[in-house]
């Protein structure tokens, strides 16, 4: 057990002097005969560290910065301690 630790060890954490010379949960399946839950079990417990993807998004506009801190300051006017956000609201009809 203590091998697979040390094993999964050198490939995940490899990029210190080298950048971008790490192995993915799927490299590290193909390069050894561990179990995929084993070896995210390894990473998280042992290791303790977290297995997370890079995304691309969207890069902010200035006007949409000014935006959002202009709904930034109206929400810290007031002085309450929590603010709770839903989606889930009710819409009056007109009666007829």
């Amino acid at each position: 057990m203590d091998k697979n630790i040390d094993l999964v060890h050198d490939m995940v954490l490899r990029q210190e002097d080298q950048p971008r010379t790490h192995s993915t949960v799927r490299e590290i399946l193909w390069k050894t005969a561990i179990p995929k839950l084993s070896v995210v079990r390894i990473i998280q417990k042992d290791l303790h560290l977290k297995c997370f993807k890079k995304l691309r998004t969207q890069q902010l506009t200035e006007a949409k910065c000014t935006a959002r801190k202009l709904i930034l300051k109206k929400f810290f006017q007031f002085t309450a301690d929590v603010i709770f956000c839903t989606d889930k609201f009710t819409v009056a009809s007109a009666v007829k």
